[in-house]
This record gives structure tokens, sequence and C-alpha cells, in this order.
């Protein structure tokens, strides 16, 4: 007979390996999003502390998206099409990971200096903050205005 201290014990124990679970992924995709931006830009010289930095922002940005109806709606659907059958018109012969990996890049890129600092692909590239299209001036290409008399 299962006595209700057994059952108890056994709800702890699920609990606290679903806590562990959920810890290990959240580093294990941290390191899974690095490894990828790194594996993307090869040719760029990408700053470690910056590249971490970058992931767990981006993790925190994505868990911190509320779930609407719109949102469970579009992923339904989409889990049940074919990818470019919305148009029919897609030539996009990519996989889903590539295309992941592209938008990590793509991101990473625009969350760095890169471009603020005159796009040099010599110099190490420093992590500043995760892009968002929605605040104001957060435009990585926008530069300082500066006067001529005191540049000159």
């Amino acid at each position: 007979m299962v006595k209700r201290r057994r059952i108890l014990q056994i709800g702890l124990g699920i609990a606290a390996a679903a806590a562990l679970g959920v810890w290990g992924v959240d580093i294990a995709s941290e390191a899974e999003i690095a490894a990828t931006v790194r594996r993307r830009l090869g040719f760029l010289h990408l700053d470690d502390a910056g590249l971490h930095s970058f992931a767990k922002d981006y993790i925190s940005a994505l868990l911190a998206k509320r779930p609407s109806w719109y949102r469970w709606k579009y992923h339904i659907q989409s889990f049940f099409r074919k990818p470019g059958a919305r148009w029919g018109i897609s030539t996009d012969t990519r996989s889903r990971r590539e295309r992941l990996a592209d938008n990590l890049a793509t991101l990473y890129l625009l969350s760095s200096d890169l471009f603020s600092k005159g796009a040099d692909e010599s110099r190490t590239i420093q992590y500043v903050s995760l892009y968002d299209p929605m605040r104001a001036c957060g435009s990585p290409f926008a530069r300082p205005a500066t006067d001529a008399e005191t540049t000159g």
C-alpha cells in the first residue's frame, strides 16, 4: 500500500528533476546559440563574453514574450503547413535550422557595435545590447553627429 508520505516524496523528486531539467536546457540553449552565431560568423573576431551575454539576453527576451491567442494560432497553423505553402511562391530551400542560424547572426550583428564603428571587420566585435526595432534611436546604422569645426 502506498502511503501519503511516499506520494509527496515522489512529487518533490519530480519537481526537483523538472527544475534541474529547465536549468540545464537554459544553459545548453545558451551554449547552442553562442556556437551557432560563432559558426555562422566565423570570419569575424567576436568577443566571447559578449556572445554569451547576447545568448542570455536573447533567451530572456524570448521567454518574456507573453503567449496570446494570435501567437498560438500562428504556431498551430505553421505546424500543419509546409514551408512556403502559404502563397505558393517561396524559393527558400534552406532548412529551419539554417534560417534560425541566419536570423541569430543577423540579430547579433545588429546588436553589436560593428556598424556604428564603421563596419571594420579586422577589429573585435563587441556586443552592446539586444537589438529592438521598437526602441527609439536604436538604429545600429546611426552615427553620432560631429561638428565640422571641432573635428578639423
